[in-house]
């Protein structure tokens, strides 16, 4: 058995058995022939890799609707990949600014940047981009998401900030999970 935030208990046997049923439904087919497609939005995409994990091409149902990085090399490669949707300029701007209307999307996916987390950064401390995952949960709100993805470092999890992010997580009325991704050839 499984816990979850020491409230819910559920049982494996019954995730692996789902887990593989929407493997064969992915491999067959199956899912893409449902014609349920769930809109996607990626914040700090980089070139689309995870948008690349949610897409047709691995089988999974979901519509990139919009996404946002401020590098314009990054930009246009997206654009060029997944259709001319990502919006190119500093989030928190494009936020403040208001100018740009957040698209209602299912699920938000996205890693806001690492660097102020990870140990090889000696100035972490007061690095400013521990901060961006402010505007990704608060495009998260707008868009209504109900399911969000956000990647980052191992040294986030236990970290303040990321008390922080789990609280405004729960507040806006979501449970969280957290956890490592271990990944072994």
């Amino acid at each position: 058995m499984y816990q979850i935030e020491n409230t819910i208990e559920i049982d494996r046997n019954y995730i692996l058995k789902e887990d593989e049923s929407t493997y064969h439904s992915r491999c067959s087919g199956e899912l893409l022939q449902s014609h349920k497609r769930y809109r996607l939005i990626d914040l700090f995409c980089g070139a689309g890799g995870m948008s690349l994990g949610f897409s047709e091409v691995f089988g999974q149902p979901f519509q990139s609707v919009w996404a946002n990085d401020f590098n314009q090399f990054c930009g246009d490669t997206y654009n060029e990949n997944f259709g001319p949707h990502c919006v190119v300029g500093d989030i928190v701007e494009i936020l403040e600014q208001g100018k740009i209307e957040i698209p209602k999307a299912d699920v938000v996916i996205g890693g806001p940047p690492c660097q102020g987390f990870s140990l090889l950064n000696k100035n972490r401390e007061n690095d400013p981009r521990k901060e961006l995952w402010r505007p990704y949960l608060e495009v998260v709100e707008k868009s209504g998401a109900s399911i969000f993805v956000m990647e980052n470092v191992p040294q986030l999890l236990g970290t303040f900030e990321h008390g922080e992010i789990v609280e405004a997580a729960r507040s806006l009325g979501f449970h969280v999970w957290q956890d490592k991704l271990i990944v072994s050839a």
